[in-house]
């Protein structure tokens, strides 16, 4: 059996297009519907379920991302 490396979520969100996760590196690069994209380091596997399980893919973004992850827009 393989281990999943990348997550690709779709996301149905007002400004989140979709989400990309990199098991190998712990990074979440995230795409906006305004077309920039961002790269957050050091994901733990444990947020990306919070975050999939969320109501609001925003609200779990500023809960567990933006305020706790380095970024650099890609």
């Amino acid at each position: 059996m393989s281990k999943i490396k990348t997550m690709f979520l779709g996301v149905e969100s007002s400004f989140v297009h979709s989400l990309r996760y990199t098991y190998a590196s712990s990074k979440l690069l995230v795409f906006y519907k305004s077309g920039d994209a961002y790269e957050y380091s050091d994901v733990e596997p444990n947020v990306i379920k919070k975050i999939r399980r969320s109501n609001s893919i925003g609200s779990a973004l500023h809960k567990y991302i933006f305020k706790n992850c380095n970024f650099k827009k890609v």
